[in-house]
């Protein structure tokens, strides 16, 4: 029901109910394996994120929000997962007013019913706004290291951007985060040899192939 008490149509229903799949699933499920698959490509950020998960979550409590907040290092690596891999790697949009983009002496008119495609997985990667951004490096989110010309935050669009980006990302975040930091304190990874790991760029972006790990259970923690 809006603010005026109208009920939505059976139409509005079955696309608030497509959205509330694809994005709790569909997009969730694409992180958790890219961050993975990074997470075992790189056996220094896989130390470095177990590391912290076990200090943090020495005796290998649950973690709860103060925990969680405190995994810089974790969140660094996911919003870096996001820049490689981002869920949508093309935004589409329908233009609803005239505008005029572009730098003054080369504007270009775009039309009512326009058709806007934004190309995410291109803007991620782009040398004229990320340093080096063919490399995967968490530590360009860390404080002590800021890497990037984020004077724009249109150049990171994992969830979209401006007022129609997406209501639930700091919950993809945390949920990420959960799900991460449990199976790191309890599991050990491995990436199984001689796989071709290739993005299947469609609507989403995911692994063609999908992704093969062993997965054995921790003897302990190491604190």
């Amino acid at each position: 029901v809006n603010q005026d008490g109208v009920g939505f149509t059976d139409r509005e229903l079955q696309q608030e109910a497509a959205s509330f799949l694809f994005a709790g699933h569909e997009a969730g499920s694409n992180l958790m394996t890219w961050c993975f698959y990074v997470l075992l490509k790189y056996p220094d950020v896989y130390r470095d994120c177990q590391d912290e998960v076990d200090r943090l979550l020495e005796g290998s409590i649950v973690p709860d929000f103060d925990k969680l907040n405190k995994m810089n290092i974790l969140d660094a690596v996911l919003h870096e997962t996001l820049r490689f891999y981002p869920p949508l790697p093309t935004i589409r949009r329908e233009c609803i007013i005239e505008n005029y983009i572009g730098p003054p002496d080369r504007q270009i008119r775009v039309p009512i019913g326009t058709s806007i495609s934004i190309d995410v997985y291109g803007v991620h990667r782009s040398a004229e706004y990320w340093h080096n951004p063919l490399d995967f490096d968490y530590k360009r989110w860390l404080g002590f290291e800021k890497k990037n010309n984020l004077s724009s935050s249109y150049i990171y669009l994992p969830f979209s951007g401006g007022r129609r980006n997406c209501i639930g990302q700091p919950f993809a975040i945390l949920e990420a985060k959960i799900i991460t930091a449990m199976l790191l304190q309890r599991f050990e990874f491995e990436l199984i040899p001689e796989q071709t790991i290739i993005p299947d760029i469609k609507l989403t972006m995911k692994s063609k192939n999908g992704l093969l790990a062993r997965v054995k259970i921790r003897k302990q923690n190491r604190v």
